[in-house]
């Protein structure tokens, strides 16, 4: 799975997740492999990240989001299922 990505400043990474299995998925919604699929979205700030996560889960109920901060510290979790 990729690394987890270098943020600056106020940037914050966002990490999607089957809600029913809890297996990763990548930026384009599949289940994450290997290392060359992207499985963190950088944002500038985590408004634009909450906005994104929101849209992602109004539109397919079984996935959840994690928005992370510096040091891999877990800012958000969204889930429909909470």
């Amino acid at each position: 799975m990729q690394k987890f990505p270098e943020l600056r400043k106020q940037q914050v990474a966002l990490m999607r997740a089957d809600t029913l299995t809890g297996h990763v998925l990548d930026d384009e919604f599949i289940l994450a492999l290997n290392n060359v699929q992207k499985v963190y979205t950088i944002f500038d700030n985590v408004e634009l990240a909450l906005e994104y996560a929101k849209s992602i889960i109004l539109e397919n109920q079984n996935i959840e989001c994690i928005i992370y901060g510096s040091n891999e510290k877990v800012l958000h979790y969204l889930s429909k299922q909470i």
